[in-house]
């Protein structure tokens, strides 16, 4: 048999504690100054950086402004920027002995130096490149593949354990 349902129950409230306190009460308002805080900090942010806050250049001790030129001059003012030490971005120092180089030889100085992709080392000398991206390759991240036995890089070759270690590229696969 069911129990019998209580005939007080529309005149009594619920019975539950309720702790109302000024910070209760105000949750909103606080929740509303946080919000406003931030995005004032974000804008002032991004002021502070479009407003002639130009990147540290690599050497710290001095900092120098310089005024970018039209982009109808012959030499563009987008430089490739470096990562610094400390984690920000810099320009790439200027030579004050040396004249300005046009576009080309830039080109090819950057040329000589670059970067492995495996291993992520810079050097002058890279053994090969990769026959499927053609990236850049140093000897210790070239892989063989055993089918058709050309070098390619990690990414472009997988790794097959099944009696044995096989190098196999994404073009045998």
């Amino acid at each position: 048999m069911p129990k019998r349902p209580c005939p007080f129950e529309e005149s009594c409230g619920p019975q539950a504690k309720v702790q109302v306190c000024q910070e209760g009460a105000r949750w909103w308002s606080k929740r509303r100054e946080v919000y406003d805080r931030t995005l004032n900090l974000l804008f002032s942010g991004a002021k502070n950086v479009t407003s002639a806050n130009l990147p540290e250049t690599m050497d710290a001790t001095t900092t120098t402004t310089t005024t970018p030129t039209s982009p109808t001059s012959p030499t563009s003012h987008l430089q490739q920027l470096l990562l610094t030490p400390h984690g920000t971005l810099a320009k790439p120092p200027l030579d004050s002995q040396a004249p300005q180089h046009s576009r080309g030889a830039e080109v090819s100085q950057s040329a000589n130096l670059s970067a492995c992709v495996g291993c992520r080392r810079v050097s002058s000398e890279l053994w090969g490149s990769c026959r499927y991206c053609e990236c850049k390759l140093c000897e210790t991240c070239q892989r063989a593949c055993h089918f058709c036995g050309g070098s390619f890089c990690p990414k472009c070759s997988l790794a097959v354990y099944l009696q044995e270690e096989r190098v196999v590229c994404l073009s045998c696969c």
